[in-house]
């Protein structure tokens, strides 16, 4: 009994309960440094690791590390036109609170679009087939679920007779990698190959619609969409950028892969900036392979195409902040994926992020500060 009041007394102390907050106040101040230090360590890690990679002065290199920029950003943004201040750097981005929230985390694993989108086949690949652990998982075909106990090499080959081409995507790996297409047969090499791999999706192969198409037909040229969700609680696209193959024998459009990107206005459809970038950045105005045009090329029939996308980005409306991949396809408009943390650089392709305010104030919630802006230097 006396026990038990004491430490009544003490649980109901103001002093007690005084030292308890700014117990919890320290404790959450020493988490915030050491994360802080663990992104730091992160940020000087991928620095070194990338500095190699891209023909950029000492002074350039000294510069990128002082603001929190990696040098591959140094290549791709315009600092003599709008300044380094108006730009968010890859050491400010990567400090923000984008911990994982409601169905956020599905998403990361590319096998769990088909069944959040299962109401809305439209929008997905006619087959998806998920394999886990080399085994189906399950089949989504035109929004029709099943699961069983198939034999991969059989379903494969039923399904390379309908849809003549399909394609493998590894889920552990990203960047294109791994990525490889099957036609005509199923070999044997095939069947260990996504066995070993273990865990994947599996779609038809899509072609693109004609203006695509035509700038490269040896890989689904896909527009990477960078979105956020406003303070109305509304997904709005910050960003878009247009990617294609750059080579021949490639599947896959990835600028990492060395493909072709290009800036989207988003009000009009056009392309602006197209560029690859391999040691330092390669402007285009044509492809380097078909030499169709890019830059200025009118996206046709955009006021349709960008009310797809918004549509879109309302039924994922669960999400905050993420970069969807979308290709327009002689099947219609389907999404390839979602990445829930995109490649930054796509945010500020063609203009710095920190000039739209309600991006801004998206950071703020995250515990960005914004700092005062510096004018760019003039010539």
């Amino acid at each position: 009994m006396v026990r038990r009041l004491y430490h009544k007394y003490l649980d109901s102390s103001p002093a007690l309960q005084r030292i308890k907050l700014i117990r919890r106040r320290f404790r959450a101040a020493y988490r915030v440094l050491i994360n802080n230090k663990e992104e730091l360590d992160s940020y000087e890690r991928a620095f070194e690791r990338h500095k190699s990679r891209y023909d950029l002065t000492p002074d350039e290199l000294h510069n990128a590390r002082k603001h929190g920029f990696y040098p591959r950003s140094y290549l791709i943004y315009d600092f003599k036109k709008w300044g380094m201040a108006q730009f968010l750097a890859e050491r400010d981005f990567h400090k923000l609170d984008f911990r994982e929230r409601g169905l956020s985390p599905a998403t990361i694993d590319k096998r769990n679009l088909p069944l959040l989108l299962q109401n809305n086949a439209h929008y997905l690949p006619s087959l998806n087939i998920a394999i886990d652990k080399g085994r189906v998982q399950y089949i989504i075909e035109n929004g029709s679920y099943q699961e069983g106990d198939f034999d991969l090499e059989e379903l494969l080959q039923s399904y390379l007779k309908k849809y003549a081409k399909l394609i493998v995507k590894p889920i552990s790996l990203c960047g294109g990698r791994g990525i490889f297409t099957i036609a005509n047969t199923i070999s044997e090499d095939t069947i260990k190959r996504i066995e070993k791999e273990g865990n994947a999706i599996i779609n038809n192969v899509l072609i693109n619609e004609e203006y695509a198409y035509r700038i490269n037909p040896s890989s689904l040229n896909t527009i990477r969409v960078i979105f956020f969700k406003t303070k109305k609680g509304v997904l709005k696209p910050i960003s878009m950028v247009h990617r294609f193959g750059s080579t021949a024998n490639t599947c896959v459009d990835n600028t990492s892969a060395g493909g072709v990107v290009a800036g989207v206005d988003i009000e009009t459809g056009g392309l602006k900036h197209a560029y690859t970038l391999e040691r330092k950045r390669n402007d285009l105005d044509t492809h380097p392979l078909t030499r169709e045009k890019i830059n200025g090329l009118i996206i046709p029939d955009w006021s349709s195409k960008k009310r797809a996308i918004d549509d879109l980005l309302q039924e994922i409306n669960y999400l905050e902040y993420g970069g969807l991949d979308v290709a327009f396809t002689t099947e219609g408009f389907k999404i390839i994926e979602i990445n829930k943390k995109p490649d930054f650089q796509g945010i500020q392709h063609l203009a710095p992020a920190l000039i739209n305010e309600e991006f801004v104030e998206f950071l703020r919630l995250r515990g960005f500060q914004k700092p005062n802006a510096i004018q760019p230097e003039k010539e």
